[in-house]
């Protein structure tokens, strides 16, 4: 994508505030890419994120989700942070994504 764009690795590292070192470890999959910076390089080759995982296989036990996966794996997440802040802090962000205040 980089190249079909005609950008250098270090003007992709220039445009997320990287050096082009990582930028060429992200491609090779030496390094792994954080979300965040993963969202600034799209945006940077203006292109979806979803973009990126196109042409990823799709596992075979990736079906549709059971209802309540999603609620218990975010209960039991929730169950292992030991600060009440942090937990109210995590929820109201969540209401917020949802589109919920």
């Amino acid at each position: 994508m980089r190249k079909k764009k005609g950008l250098s690795l270090s003007a992709v590292g220039r445009g997320v505030g990287t050096t082009y070192q990582q930028v060429r470890k992200y491609e090779s999959g030496e390094n792994r890419i954080s979300a965040s910076s993963l969202y600034r390089v799209a945006q940077l080759l203006d292109v979806d994120v979803a973009e990126f995982f196109r042409d990823l296989p799709v596992r075979a036990n990736a079906g549709t989700p059971r209802p309540g996966d999603d609620a218990k794996a975010r209960d039991d997440a929730f169950a292992h942070i030991a600060d009440p802040e942090i937990r109210q802090h995590l929820e109201a962000l969540l209401r917020v994504l949802g589109g919920r205040r």
